[in-house]
């Protein structure tokens, strides 16, 4: 995820600002210039060329081209917090001024009364605090999602969870309760989305709960470090592993060699773990529907302490 930087607002020009400088300019017949929302353009090249995050955060900077005075909150604010904020939202969130509307034009509003303390700028943008803006995603959006960026957080030292729970008291009663589970579940010890998801996941269904980056000793006495270890008793642990779609890419990318020998080295790397555990990996796949996670769990063994809270037919 990339933070939100200057030369991400340079990429938006409104049309006033163009027509200002270019008399007479009209950017719609310009082919060098795409619409971001109504009055607002970015370079058609700029656009193109953005990944996901780079995209929203250039939507985010189209909506305070046209509400300069808006406070960016939610998704809108982890985003330029540079923080995750699951899938890109079909809105950019907005909160504050009470006589604002609450659905216009792209912009999501929730007309409450801020704090001073839970309002920060980020470049020229004002901003919900992470911490207020990580305890309302906690009572609106998906657990998963809430984990995913509360665990972020935290790992990155960004903020405590004493801070997002004073944060949430200054927050309505709407699924507080939600809430306050996502934030004591949190754990800054996960590295990615994929292991907060997992984490999620796995205690939905009901398995006990894994210790997070163990390192374990292979044949050689050489050190791994593993993403999960589940403890089984009077028997060998199993080592989960989350696999990124582009995990062997990546790695073959960092160590400049081929996916294949990627995933030879990955494959040797599981023979290590065999020595003194059962290793075993799952994909976004095995997450979107918890039931390909559940038999993946049951086949391993893994203790389960209650039965699934979440629904096995449908995907995430």
């Amino acid at each position: 995820m990339q933070a939100e930087s200057a030369s991400t607002g340079e990429q938006v020009r409104r049309v006033s600002a163009i027509v200002a400088q270019e008399s007479g300019f009209r950017p719609e017949r310009d082919d060098g210039l795409m619409r971001v929302r109504r009055g607002v353009y970015a370079p058609t090249a700029s656009w193109a060329a953005a990944d996901r995050d780079a995209a929203y955060l250039m939507r985010i900077r189209a909506a305070h081209a046209a509400r300069p005075n808006a406070v960016f909150a939610r998704e809108s604010a982890l985003a330029i917090h540079d923080v995750p904020y699951g899938l890109a939202p079909a809105a950019v969130f907005t909160t504050g001024d009470t006589r604002t509307a609450g659905k216009k034009a792209g912009i999501v509003h929730a007309p409450v009364e801020l704090q001073p303390l839970d309002i920060t700028a980020v470049g020229d943008l004002a901003v919900c605090s992470l911490a207020y803006a990580l305890a309302d995603v906690a009572r609106k959006c998906s657990v998963l999602d809430a984990v995913s960026a509360i665990d972020a957080a935290l790992h990155q030292g960004s903020v405590t969870k004493a801070q997002i729970i004073e944060a949430l008291g200054r927050q309505g009663k709407y699924r507080r309760a939600r809430a306050e589970w996502a934030i004591a579940f949190a754990d800054g010890a996960s590295e990615s989305v994929g292991e907060s998801w997992s984490r999620v996941r796995i205690h939905q269904l009901g398995f006990a709960a894994p210790e997070l980056q163990v390192w374990v000793a292979g044949p050689t006495d050489k050190q791994w470090r593993v993403d999960m270890r589940f403890r089984r008793e009077g028997r060998r642990p199993v080592y989960g592993e989350f696999d990124g779609e582009q995990k062997y890419g990546k790695l073959a990318n960092e160590q400049g060699s081929s996916g294949v020998r990627a995933l030879m080295k990955e494959k040797a790397r599981d023979d290590e773990l065999l020595f003194s555990g059962d290793p075993v990996h799952w994909i976004w796949a095995d997450l979107q529907q918890p039931s390909r996670l559940e038999r993946i769990m049951t086949a391993y063994e893994v203790p389960r302490l209650r039965p699934p809270v979440v629904d096995m037919s449908r995907s995430a």
